[in-house]
């Protein structure tokens, strides 16, 4: 079985649509903190090139490890970078984290909640992510697959609810 790896480099956090989170959890971010940008150094191959055999035991040291623990790991300085990348991802993730509580005695009604949405939108300055009702409620069920959309009579009016989420107190 051939395994595929992408390797990205930017200066800037890649804007990854997945209202799940699910690509950004297989994500290992190394932030770098250091620029060599205008300071390059035209003859780092003839360097390198002595460096060779300490390069390959070095390399050969990290395939080891690898090997051994099966996975690659997330280093603590690119920690924060994902969360800030799982945000650009998934706005509604953030919303949930942010106003929100879940839980299988949380219920709210539709209507209130997108309006919350709409407002938390407003003021993060994220007013094209709005969207319509049913594109929040896609996005939703995809962060958190345990909610449900449930039609509760109250008095002559049906009302229409998400079951197993509600919203903060002050929200």
């Amino acid at each position: 079985m051939a395994v595929t790896r992408f390797v990205i480099l930017t200066n800037e956090l890649p804007k990854l649509s997945d209202a799940s989170g699910a690509i950004v959890s297989r994500v290992v971010l190394l932030h770098t903190t250091q620029s060599f940008y205008g300071k390059e150094d035209h003859d780092l191959t003839e360097k390198l090139l002595g460096e060779l055999p300490g390069i390959l035991l070095w390399a050969i040291e990290g395939w080891r490890r690898l090997r051994e623990r099966g996975r690659f790991m997330q280093p603590d300085s690119g920690m924060e970078s994902l969360s800030d990348m799982n945000d650009l991802a998934s706005p509604v993730a953030a919303f949930v984290r942010d106003c929100c509580e879940v839980g299988p005695a949380a219920a709210v009604p539709i209507a209130d909640l997108f309006s919350a949405w709409d407002r938390w939108c407003k003021t993060q300055g994220r007013e094209r992510f709005i969207g319509t009702v049913q594109s929040f409620g896609r996005d939703l069920l995809a962060v958190e697959p345990r909610i449900r959309r449930r039609q509760h009579r109250d008095s002559d009016n049906r009302i229409r609810i998400y079951e197993g989420i509600g919203l903060l107190g002050g929200f």
